[in-house]
């Protein structure tokens, strides 16, 4: 095997025709060095449409999560729903490895284009559908949403505490878990058509994509008639608390573990805040004491009057240092300007020469020790690649702009 087999995933190509919802499958496979193909309508990816904006100013090619989900990839646009559109379809799936597609279920099938067909004329695709609730069931067709697949899935309400109303994560966590799955069982089902030659339809659900983030929240009920939720208001137990330049998270114990509160006690005891002798007491040993009214906005009170007086990253090393699980609650800023993040070269800084200026991204989501990520060009404008990728299938320079003028592709 040659070198470039080991350092980049260089001969696979992969059809991305997602939007909103997986494009972040795709850009798995691009940071590896596959050749992935980003495939949007004659109108545009929808992403494009969405902020924040570079520099505030909407525009085809200035949405950041355009930018990122999609940097590394080549771009191709074309009219699927014309004949000559699918016929070009047709033959970009008879040269791919996998296609990734967040299609209502049933259009693909509705043009003529099921896996059925696509298999027939590729054996060794791989078909991942994503979708909010999977392509069979009886929610298969209803109109979905990341809110939705999140409050639908649990994850809202495991997020708020008490009696307090579901909480929604920032951006778009439902679908971002959902293409992670996708990415994974697109590579199953990959290896399994390299060793067997046969490809395969792979369903993912953002629904049940979400309600994998429970953990244990269904078990809570099922075996103790609980309903799990967050654990903000049991002192001392994942609480937030103020400080001087914004707020850190504790977690001085857990259930019954005096082992944790100890070396909590002994901090306190060492920094002589007000009151700390109220803390050396085995009634906060007992959980039940903890969720009480009392308990939490005592341990408040006293603990707060001592973060108060210290920043972020003061109270981290304080807390480390005497074994206690205490950390910053990160901004933007904050993470970029992270000593750890910084250190393994985490965030990339590119120019963008569309926008004549610098964009910074997240980098490599993992490190392996012979394939290498890169975060790749610049996110395509649209149809930038159009000609390119159908020179590749065949077509002449005349064929390609009469397919441009005939509204079937767009060549940027």
């Amino acid at each position: 095997m040659d070198k470039m087999s080991y350092d980049s995933l260089g001969n696979l190509r992969v059809l991305d025709f997602t939007g909103e919802l997986g494009p972040y499958a795709a850009k798995l496979y691009a940071g590896l060095g596959a050749d992935v193909i980003h495939l949007e309508p004659m109108t545009g990816d929808p992403l494009r449409q969405v902020g924040p904006f570079y520099r505030n100013e909407p525009g085809m090619d200035r949405s950041l999560q355009f930018l990122y989900y999609n940097a590394g990839k080549r771009g191709m646009a074309l009219d699927l729903e014309k004949p000559e559109g699918q016929e070009i379809f047709l033959k970009l799936c008879a040269k791919a490895d996998l296609l990734l597609e967040s299609f209502v279920p049933g259009y693909l099938e509705g043009l003529g284009m099921s896996y059925d067909r696509l298999s027939a004329i590729n054996p060794r695709l791989v078909q991942t559908s994503i979708t909010p609730f999977g392509s069979f069931g009886p929610y298969k067709a209803m109109p979905g949403s990341d809110l939705i697949c999140s409050a639908m899935g649990g994850f809202l309400f495991l997020a708020g505490i008490e009696n307090e109303k579901p909480v929604r994560s920032c951006d778009n966590q439902a679908y971002r878990m959902a293409e992670a799955y996708a990415a994974v069982g697109s590579s199953i089902a990959l290896l399994f058509a390299k060793r067997t030659g046969i490809g395969q339809f792979v369903d993912v659900s953002c629904l049940e994509a979400a309600g994998m983030a429970l953990e244990n929240a269904a078990q809570y009920w099922d075996l103790q008639g609980v309903i799990r939720r967050g654990r903000g208001k049991v002192a001392g137990e994942a609480t937030i608390h103020p400080c001087k330049d914004g707020y850190i998270a504790i977690v001085a114990i857990m259930g019954k573990n005096k082992v944790m509160w100890e070396p909590f006690v002994g901090w306190m005891k060492e920094e002589q805040i007000e009151e700390w002798e109220v803390f050396d007491n085995d009634k906060w040993i007992d959980d039940s004491y903890r969720a009480t009214k009392e308990g939490y906005e005592t341990f408040c009170r006293i603990f707060e009057e001592f973060t108060m007086k210290h920043d972020k990253l003061t109270l981290y090393e304080k807390g480390q240092a005497h074994k206690v699980a205490l950390t910053p609650v990160s901004n933007g800023k904050d993470l970029l300007e992270n000593p750890q993040l910084a250190y393994r070269k985490y965030w990339n800084t590119v120019y963008n020469p569309k926008l004549s200026g610098d964009i910074t991204y997240p980098g490599a989501p993992y490190e392996l020790g012979d394939l290498k990520w890169r975060l790749g060009d610049t996110a395509p404008s649209l149809g930038q690649h159009t000609a390119q990728i159908l020179g590749e299938l065949g077509y002449t320079d005349g064929c390609i702009e009469a397919l441009a003028k005939e509204g079937i592709v767009h060549v940027g």
